[in-house]
């Protein structure tokens, strides 16, 4: 163990972290602090530590783990084995960004402990910030150190799903606003608007690219008393805004305000900042899976194959034909089974589903206008424009005017 403790001394010295090296039973066998100490509100209690960040000294992860306490620092987690399990290596505290002192108020009420918060307002400000990026780039190169095994950065983010949010998507990170640390997810247009309509539109599949977005600690501040309690605000907001737009997407509105109901009760029977992030998920994975369901029961399996191919090959150039073929179908019988069920024209809904695709570009991106008419595959801006303002009655450049969510 002897040349473990050497990495894990070259790793606190390296990043100017805390390093700790944990045996089965719990015991601390290293550490290297860095002089930073540990948080008060632990009161000195190695288990208060353990339990904080979900961790069991006898389990043997199989990748790097990034933990997250219940005051917010984030740690990583890496078992030590050669031949049997010997440890685990803890790499931190640290923080993403700096919390406000409202935030460390809120922590501190919510442990409803007693603790100088001079202390643990100082030990806050002490405290490294890490970017994701960084830590996980730290956990890659220490897990490669101990056991000679190269993750990749998209396998660490996988492995931890409900911990971290995905930083090395840069498109994603496209579409979040800059604001989004210093606010609060519902005041945020553009993540706002992209949610609500994932949900209007059923689409269940595409949630799981904004689970990682919405983190308790970066919301806006709706109880200066209580962190837990800024939290829970939060989501009663995102409960009335998601309902709202399940109506829209054809849930019957007695059904999505009854939903909502149920769901403000289960939040304020909650207790623990994770308990709430795990409810917000669910709030929003049933109204977008009501909306689905709806949608779905609309129209009859074949007609529903029709448009869900519609909807996965916006960007792809095909035509009546490519669809009456995957349906098994003749061209001429769809487009009459099409219109009586629809009551539109295969064509116009293909347009009517590429204008409102084009209307998203134009307002959550700096996309050109005649970029836009491009990728979903119209011959020319001029014909581009002109679909489009039939079926909005605006052309391309008058919505971006009034729509753009994106800087310039």
């Amino acid at each position: 163990m002897n040349l473990v403790k050497d990495m894990c001394k070259l790793v606190a010295n390296t990043f100017n972290l805390t390093v700790l090296l944990i045996d089965p039973d719990g015991e601390i066998m290293f550490e290297c602090t860095q002089n930073q100490g540990s948080n008060p509100m632990y009161l000195n209690d190695k288990q208060n530590f353990f339990n904080s960040i979900s961790f069991d000294p006898k389990e043997k992860h199989m990748c790097p783990i990034i933990g997250k306490s219940s005051f917010l620092e984030e740690y990583i987690i890496i078992s030590v084995s050669c031949e049997d399990f010997q440890g685990t290596v803890i790499i931190g505290p640290t923080i993403s960004y700096s919390l406000t002192v409202e935030t460390i108020d809120g922590l501190i009420n919510d442990a409803r402990i007693t603790v100088s918060r001079e202390k643990v307002h100082h030990f806050y400000k002490r405290i490294p910030i890490t970017k994701d990026e960084k830590l996980i780039n730290i956990s890659i190169l220490v897990y490669n150190m101990l056991h000679q095994q190269l993750f990749s950065p998209e396998t660490v983010i996988n492995k931890n799903q409900e911990r971290i949010r995905p930083a090395y998507d840069n498109e994603k990170q496209l579409e979040i606003s800059n604001n989004l640390q210093a606010g609060s997810f519902h005041h945020d247009p553009l993540i706002e608007r992209k949610v609500l309509d994932i949900i209007k539109e059923g689409r269940v599949e595409k949630l799981t690219d904004f689970f990682s977005y919405i983190h308790a600690e970066e919301a806006g501040i709706l109880s200066r008393s209580s962190y837990l309690r800024s939290y829970k605000n939060q989501i009663i907001v995102l409960i009335t805004l998601v309902s709202r737009a399940a109506i829209d997407g054809g849930v019957h509105h007695e059904a999505a305000f009854t939903l909502s109901d149920t769901f403000i009760q289960r939040l304020e029977e909650t207790t623990k900042i994770s308990e709430v992030r795990q409810l917000s998920k669910e709030i929003l994975h049933t109204y977008t899976n009501m909306v689905f369901q709806v949608k779905n029961e609309r129209y009859s399996k074949t007609i529903t194959e029709c448009t869900n191919y519609i909807y996965t090959h916006l960007y792809d150039k095909f035509n009546h034909e490519d669809i009456a073929e995957t349906v098994d179908l003749s061209p001429k019988y769809l487009s009459t089974l099409f219109k009586k069920e629809v009551g539109v024209s295969i064509s116009d809904y293909i347009h009517q589903a590429k204008v409102a695709e084009a209307s998203k570009l134009l307002s959550y991106s700096n996309t050109s206008i005649s970029e836009i008419g491009s990728l979903l595959n119209y011959s020319d801006q001029s014909y581009f424009t002109k679909v489009f303002k039939k079926y909005t009655g605006i052309t391309p450049k008058q919505y971006r005017e009034h729509h753009h969510l994106m800087e310039d």
